[in-house]
Formats: structure tokens, sequence, C-alpha cells
């Protein structure tokens, strides 16, 4: 019998310990990591400090790069409206354009955890740094298409285990990029490692969901402080489970 809560063999290679910092893959996979949700949005609270603006920077240098993203289908459109496509066909495949090119920006959000594991380590931070991992791109297309295939297979499949992946693969795309993963690895660690701690990882989400929510009510002046909040809790988070390399804390 297979034991789903082995540590993958393929693709994750344990450094040593003195290359890397926080928590690590086989502890949080094995459920030896105690988490306690509350503490560390407290503790991100508590670290705002040197943060907030440069957040806000790296925020919106993602955003404008993804809005030139979403941008790029509607040339496709015309472009194969010019060349006689039907409209179905022309609106299908400047969908898939369009996925692909937003799949393409999120190793930038990747970026932005990482600072917040930056800063939160008590590193330098730059806001233009999340460009540097761009080079990931191909591989976050892979992985955005297997997310949201495998999502969508498991709403149709009673609901449940469309909400189980929703949040058991929270931490798979900074894993793929962090600790260079390979994406169906990157997927198998953060599903088996957020199996140990589901609820409470849930419940995590669905909070700064809320608060961000809430954020927005009032004309979205919280938002200057939530945003980054919740981006240095989820990053405090991912390294308190996982750690992070040597790369990823050098100057």
């Amino acid at each position: 019998m297979v034991d789903i809560y082995a540590t993958p063999a393929s693709d994750v290679v344990q450094r040593p310990r003195s290359e890397r910092a926080g928590g690590n893959i086989e502890d949080a996979v094995n459920g030896k990591i105690e988490v306690g949700m509350l503490a560390i949005l407290g503790e991100a609270w508590r670290g705002l400090k040197g943060f907030k603006l440069k957040c806000h920077i790296a925020t919106t240098i993602w955003f404008v790069v993804y809005l030139v993203a979403l941008a790029i289908s509607f040339p496709v459109t015309f472009a194969l409206g010019a060349l006689g496509a039907n409209e179905d066909s022309a609106s299908a495949i400047a969908s898939l354009v369009q996925f692909i090119a937003i799949a393409a920006t999120m190793p930038m959000m990747v970026g932005i955890t990482i600072m917040g594991i930056r800063h939160s380590q008590g590193r330098s931070v730059s806001a233009g740094s999340i460009i540097n991992y761009f080079h990931h791109a191909p591989a976050a297309i892979l992985w955005y298409f297997l997310v949201t295939l495998l999502i969508m297979l498991g709403y149709l499949l009673l609901i449940l285990p469309g909400i189980y992946l929703s949040f058991a693969y929270m931490f798979s795309l900074p894993l793929m990029v962090e600790k260079n993963l390979g994406v169906w690895t990157a997927l198998e660690v953060s599903r088996k490692a957020v199996t140990r701690i589901w609820f409470r990882a849930a419940g995590f989400l669905v909070l700064i969901s809320l608060l961000i929510a809430l954020g927005i009510i009032p004309l979205g002046i919280p938002l200057i402080w939530i945003v980054p909040w919740v981006t240095l809790a989820f990053a405090m988070l991912y390294f308190k489970l996982f750690g992070a390399e040597s790369q990823t804390l050098a100057d």
C-alpha cells in the first residue's frame, strides 16, 4: 500500500541544514511542524515596518504586467477576425492566449512572497527583484494548467475533492519556484504538507481573504496595511513549514 504522506522521492533534494533556514519539506510532509495561524498573523503585523511600501511597489509592478498580459488577447482576437476566423474560434484562441499570459506572470507573485521571507529574516528587500523569477514562466504555465484541471475535476467529483485541492495546493507554486521543484513534485509536497494542517490552513486563507474583502469596503484605504500584512503572513507561514534555500536569503 502506498503511503500518501511519504515524502516525494523525485526532484526533492534535501540540502544540508546549514544551507537553509526555517522548516523543511520532510518535517512538513510528516506533520512534525506546529503552526499557529493567529500567532503568525500577529507576528506579521508586528513586522510590517519597512515592508509596506516595498510590497505595494512590487504589487503595482506585478499588476501592470498582469494588465499587459490580459491585453494581449485583444489584438489576437482582432487579428483572427481580420483573417476570417469565426467568432467562437477567435474567442477560444484568445482565451487560451490570455490563460497562458496570466500564468506567465505568476512567478512574480512568488517573488513578492520571497520578499516577505527575506524581510521576516532581516534581509534586504527590493521590489524590483520580482522580475528575477520570470524565467519560471514555462513551468508556471504548466502548473496553472494542472492546478486548474485538477481542481475542476475535484469539483465535478461531488465538490468536496475540489474544495480539498483548492486549499491543498496553496504552497505548490512557491515550492516550485523557491525550491526549484518539478511541477508535479511541488503539487504533491504542498498537498501532503497541507493535509496535515488542512483545517488550519483553510481557515488561514479564508481569514486573509475576508480581511482583504473587508478592506475594500471603506474606499480601499485599509488595504494599505492589509495587503502587505497578509502577504508577509503567508510568507512567514511558508517559511515556518518549508524553510528557505540559501539563494533565497543571499544578499
